[in-house]
């Protein structure tokens, strides 16, 4: 899947490191000096965590600003700065899963609007970066007035009184035709520097991942896997509750004992055909990890339970096939398959179900996958 269409885009598919540079200039567009005491900033959060990364800004516009409502899916009211009007979401609701940020003054407006999509580009050299939503972003008085109308009918009795008449002032007073043409070349000119911006930063993103393959870092050296450690530099800052990932806990009973009883060759030529059987089953956006010496981990954004499940049950038949080429070791595979969304990966859950199984399993079955569809959350 490609995003953005080259990456000066202002609408359509857009991947969060795009939506990071728009809305961080129309955040700072709202932070000049010129008539922020007549503004409102209304921005969906989605999550806490990422909040916290923009922390500082939106304490200085809400020093300033008429009002500034930041919305989020939580269960408390969240510790923001003075100024700063939190507003709950439910993780039901449509708001839960937008990007946004509006700017309105009497002369000015900016606004950032788009829906997570729950999907991941291609290829990923960080799964937050490449996380997809489709929207638009633009310098547009007229877009960002029908934004923050919507946003206020959106929150509705959850905006406290005084908000909500700041907000309605502020509409008000929306008066003067817009400079529509400076609205248009201004916008075309910061389209062509953020589009710049995130082809530099993907092209670095890029080099930084090809250099640290070519050194080895963050890979396991016998079978070229990802190791655990690198795992949360590729998942990013990942906030619980936004993006699922199928996630496929491997565990191989022979490898532990395999070197001292049939020697090493034959130990790590069979981890490299576990990692050539796992490789065999991935996308170019999934993670393919070996978290202990027997235990490995797939790492699969954006699929369903029954994908997810059929990529375990392929991966074991996998592992009975090797018995069958050099250096034909027969290998015990065991699986165990959730799709969550938590965060931290819930790999100690996925362990204890494997501990489950493990009494019926000794010396027994090869291949079996651990658990029925009811894992999948």
């Amino acid at each position: 899947m490609v995003a953005e269409k080259g990456a000066s885009a202002r609408a359509g598919l857009l991947t969060k490191r795009a939506l990071v540079i728009a809305s961080h200039a129309v955040e700072h567009a709202a932070l000049s000096d010129v008539g922020l005491e007549q503004a409102v900033v209304i921005a969906m959060f989605q999550r806490l965590p990422y909040f916290e990364r923009e922390r500082e800004v939106y304490a200085r516009i809400a020093q300033r600003a008429k009002a500034t409502v930041v919305g989020m899916v939580d269960r408390s009211r969240p510790d923001l700065p003075p100024g700063v009007t939190p507003v709950l979401l439910s993780a039901d609701e449509q708001l839960a899963s937008e990007w946004s940020v509006a700017v309105l003054s009497p002369t000015f407006g900016a606004s950032v609007v788009a829906q997570d999509l729950a999907e991941v580009e291609d290829q990923v050299t960080s799964l937050e970066a490449a996380r997809l939503f489709d929207g638009r972003w633009g310098f547009r008085r007229d877009e960002s007035y029908a934004e923050i109308v919507r946003l206020r009918d959106a929150l509705g009795d959850r905006l406290p009184p005084p908000v909500r008449a700041a907000i309605d002032s502020t509409l008000r007073s929306v008066v003067l035709p817009a400079a529509t043409e400076v609205e248009v070349r201004t916008e075309a000119a910061l389209r062509h520097l953020a589009g710049r911006l995130v082809e530099q930063r993907s092209g670095y993103a890029t080099l930084r991942q090809e250099v640290a393959q070519e050194k080895g870092y963050g890979r396991d050296p016998w079978t070229g896997l990802h190791t655990l450690g690198s795992l949360p530099g590729w998942l990013g800052i990942s906030a619980p509750g936004t993006l699922a990932l199928g996630l496929t806990l491997l565990r191989v009973t022979e490898l532990p004992w395999l070197a001292a009883r049939l020697g090493s060759q034959v130990s790590m030529h069979t981890e490299i055909n576990i990692a050539d059987a796992l490789h065999a089953e991935i996308r170019t956006c999934d993670q393919a990890v070996r978290v202990s010496k027997d235990e490995f981990l797939l790492v699969q954004p954006a699929v369903s339970g029954a994908e997810a499940n059929n990529t375990a049950r392929t991966v074991l038949d996998r592992l009975e096939e090797l018995g069958e080429t050099y250096p034909f070791v027969r290998l015990s595979g065991t699986a165990a398959v959730t799709v969550s969304a938590d965060r931290p990966l819930p790999l100690n859950r996925l362990r204890s179900q494997l501990r489950e199984r493990e009494p019926e399993l000794a010396g027994s079955l090869s291949g079996t996958l651990a658990g029925p569809n009811e894992w999948f959350r």
